[in-house]
């Protein structure tokens, strides 16, 4: 008798085997497989990795294969697919908290990739991966895919695309141009849906600060609209105040939370601060505040710089500030309005990430870095040192807007599934629970599928549960007096030994062989090779 962790040999191999072979008790998933070219150090961060990943542009991005919300652990080892669970695009896959409960959120709906928005619903899920609340706005205004952030357990900022007629003349438009995006800060309160507080850019921000061009022969309709602000971020303290991120003015705006005013104004035109020679930054994302002293004379954010764009309308023109994107953490001093650099990180593999992005700063000190449209994570110990970098798939235009790494514990709802295959001399046996997280032990039993009589079940192998997907072999003549009624079926232990599940039971089928295909790799530098 043998048993072996199935998915633990398929993630390092990184596409060396078709898709339909990642999992033989879940054929139907087809996870992405990263490519790890840092391994996990042993001070990497407890939690697992949440990436969204999707195929760009590109007229060769086939991969991922499945667009989904996806939990992933250190080896590529999946923990959780979101496929059946969440439709669409998938986006903002994280954990949070939602009336006192661990829950995961998640935006799902369409994505319109020339543009850089969507439209669809935000998401809450508990343990066991059941939906428990679907935020919606009471405004008849669709929440688009950048922002969902739970504030204190019961409201949620969320952000919207509204196209409103405007006047554009004044900002170079054509009469027949008069059409622009007005982006939308909501807080809205998840139980009830009702609206608590509300900002238009329109409102505070001239369409004259925008950076992003007024093209030619757009604005002409509602959907086509100019997207001259592009809010990408919405955070709040603990006073109140709202921290949000405009793409297309470069500008990091601290908002009041009475009445939605500009408190200051990090970047872009008029700056209220003084920024040091490293902080030049543009068309950033996620903004977030971390800290604030006592006296409130100094202020510490993070945000993610791209410092690049792509625009046009196929995205054939580009704006570049530096090099290479990076992660900043930021001191705001108010005292002399200066602006300082605490620190940077950059990707081990120097990517510049044209759109998308984000920067978590944890709680040790660490922070995860995900590389947007260069699909790619990369965890750093605080003073810079990456100690974890993996791409998402073998494809170059793999992507993901945002990617994080949070503890979680699934209690799946779902039956675990198991498939039992005769291959001549051996039958193997194959066990997973999608989004478990607790499963030590397979135990793997047989009986006699036309008796009722209990004591014809018995254990044929166990084994420790390492990976997603967990597999023993056993001799065929070790089942042969169970004919060919003969019914397998696996049960869960914990780490106490306490039973968590039960498969059904399943007939032995005979295991039909596929030829393998031979896929690419990426290997330290991004590109297909």
């Amino acid at each position: 008798m043998k048993s072996t962790g199935f998915v633990a040999v398929f993630a390092s191999l990184a596409g060396c085997a078709s898709a339909e072979w990642q999992f033989r008790s879940r054929p139907d998933l087809s996870p992405p497989r990263l490519n790890i070219t840092i391994p996990a150090s042993s001070d990497i961060s407890p939690g697992f990795i949440f990436v969204t990943p999707y195929p760009g542009r590109e007229a060769a991005a086939v991969l991922p294969e499945q667009r989904a919300g996806y939990i992933l652990r250190d080896n590529g080892d999946l923990v959780w697919s979101s496929l059946g669970y969440l439709s669409g695009f998938v986006a903002n896959l994280q954990v949070a908290r939602y009336q006192g409960q661990p829950v995961l959120q998640a935006f799902q709906g369409t994505i319109d990739p020339r543009h850089g928005r969507g439209h669809g619903t935000l998401q809450i899920l508990d343990d066991h991966y059941r939906p428990v609340a679907q935020i919606q706005s009471l405004t008849n205004k669709i929440p688009s895919i950048h922002e969902l952030r739970i504030v204190d357990g019961k409201t949620a900022l969320v952000e919207i695309y509204d196209p409103v007629s405007y006047d554009l003349t004044p900002y170079g438009g054509s009469e027949d141009q008069t059409w622009i995006v007005d982006s939308i800060l909501q807080e809205i309160d998840i139980e009830t849906g009702e609206l608590i507080f509300e900002v238009h850019s329109l409102d505070i921000v001239s369409p004259a600060d925008s950076l992003a061009p007024l093209p030619v022969g757009a604005a002409l309709n509602a959907p086509d609209a100019w997207d001259y602000f592009h809010l990408n971020s919405i955070d709040k303290d603990d006073e109140g105040n709202y921290l949000i991120s405009s793409r297309h003015t470069s500008t990091i705006y601290k908002l009041s939370g009475r009445d939605g005013s500009i408190i200051w104004k990090l970047g872009g035109h008029q700056s209220t601060f003084r920024p040091s020679p490293d902080l030049d930054f543009g068309f950033q994302h996620d903004a977030r505040f971390l800290n604030r002293s006592a006296d409130g004379a100094v202020e510490t954010i993070s945000f993610f710089d791209n410092s690049a764009w792509t625009f046009g309308p196929d995205e054939n023109q580009a704006a570049t500030l530096r090099p290479h994107s990076r992660a900043l953490i930021v001191q705001l001093n108010h005292a002399d309005n200066s602006a300082s650099v605490l620190q940077s990180y950059t990707s081990p593999d120097r990517l510049s990430a044209a759109s998308q992005g984000n920067a978590q700063v944890l709680a040790n000190g660490h922070v995860f870095v995900n590389w947007g449209q260069e699909g790619a994570v990369t965890e750093f110990r605080a003073d810079g040192t990456p100690i974890f970098n993996a791409f998402l798939d073998t494809g170059a235009a793999v992507q993901s807007y945002r990617g994080f790494r949070f503890e979680w514990t699934g209690r799946p709802s779902e039956v675990p599934a198991v498939a039992a295959l005769r291959d001549g001399a051996e039958t193997s046996v194959y066990v997973s629970w999608n989004g478990d997280t607790e499963v030590a032990l397979w135990r793997f039993y047989a009986q006699d599928g036309d008796s009722a009589d209990a004591t014809s079940v018995r254990k044929i192998a166990e084994a420790q549960r390492v990976s997603f997907e967990t597999g023993v072999t056993v001799s065929t003549e070790s089942l042969r007096d169970l004919g060919a009624s003969a019914r397998i079926f696996a049960a869960g232990f914990d780490r106490q030994g306490t039973v968590l599940t039960r498969t059904r039971e399943v007939a032995v089928q005979e295991d039909v062989h596929a030829s393998t295909g031979s896929g690419g790799g990426r290997d330290g530098e991004p590109g297909e090779l």
